[in-house]
């Protein structure tokens, strides 16, 4: 089902020809390029305490908020330039 809904989104992208989106619907977070558009799905706060920021130089970064406390935080970054992913 969340592929379907990630597939949607990004169909709907193409056509209206932007560069990608930004949802919260489904409650998985995730990042990626993989369907050819920026796909970016912030989760959500109350089960998987998930958020997305942007930081100063442009870049979009997934946290969990509880792996921030933890002391073990793991961020996902998409860059605004290059459109990649890295970990």
């Amino acid at each position: 089902m969340i592929r379907r809904f990630e597939e949607a989104l990004v169909h709907e992208a193409k056509e209206s020809r932007v560069d990608g989106v930004i949802c919260g619907h489904i409650h998985f977070a995730d990042m990626h390029d993989r369907l050819g558009i920026h796909y970016i799905n912030t989760g959500d706060w109350v089960e998987s305490c998930t958020a997305i920021v942007e930081t100063t130089d442009g870049n979009f970064e997934l946290i969990k908020w509880t792996e921030m406390m933890a002391g073990e935080p793991r961020r996902f970054r998409l860059r605004k330039a290059d459109r990649s992913v890295a970990s």
